[in-house]
């Protein structure tokens, strides 16, 4: 199958049911039908139904669709059912902060190495990660095997540090630096601007 030709709302919807189907799981629920799963993520229950009809055939009338099954499905589709190291770029208060998020590694996502320009991090420690020299970026990365990469850094020569990132093998990268980065052929970037979401909520809270 040619994943690059699924819609990426789908993708972001596998998430949500991924995580709603764990929620269940929790609770002891075997199986579900696509109407209360529809429910519980805010779509039509024939939305459900063409998402996952994308990747195959699941459930059954009779008995709705098995949540352990289908969340270990889903996690295989996303590629998050093995643990995967991702490299990350800047060591500063939010890239702290990433380091000991928990819900990386719950969802199978492990940041390993963690690069800075700052000449008093390098060589130290950070919860559990040593912080390397951006310097050295090409000689530590590939040991890594890493194919995505968070940016959490400055803005200055980031276009630089994103083209050295897919000549190593990142394809993926989620950037929390507000600044716009063209992706290189074959790389997706997901921006992730904070200050954006806030203007949004300010907005929305004048309602």
């Amino acid at each position: 199958m040619d994943f690059s030709k699924v819609p990426l709302q789908t993708v972001e919807r596998l998430s949500r049911y991924r995580r709603v189907l764990a929620d269940l799981q929790e609770d002891g629920v075997e199986s579900v039908f696509s109407h209360r799963l529809a429910e519980l993520m805010g779509v039509t229950p024939a939305q459900v139904r063409r998402d996952l009809s994308i990747f195959g055939s699941f459930g059954n009338v009779a008995r709705g669709y098995d949540v352990v099954e289908l969340h270990g499905t889903i996690g295989r589709l996303l590629g998050t059912d093995k643990l995967q190291t991702l490299a990350m770029i800047g060591l500063g208060n939010l890239g702290r902060t990433l380091l000991t998020y928990r819900g990386f590694q719950e969802r199978g996502f492990h940041i390993g190495p963690v690069f800075d320009r700052d000449s008093e991090k390098i060589g130290k420690v950070y919860a559990g990660r040593r912080c390397y020299s951006i310097d050295d970026l090409e000689t530590v990365l590939p040991d890594f095997k890493c194919k995505m990469a968070i940016l959490a850094c400055g803005s200055s020569g980031l276009d630089a540090i994103v083209a050295r990132l897919a000549d190593l093998g990142i394809r993926s990268i989620l950037n929390f630096v507000p600044c716009r980065v063209i992706p290189p052929p074959g790389v997706f970037i997901e921006n992730v601007d904070l200050s954006a979401k806030l203007e949004k909520l300010s907005f929305l809270s004048k309602a």
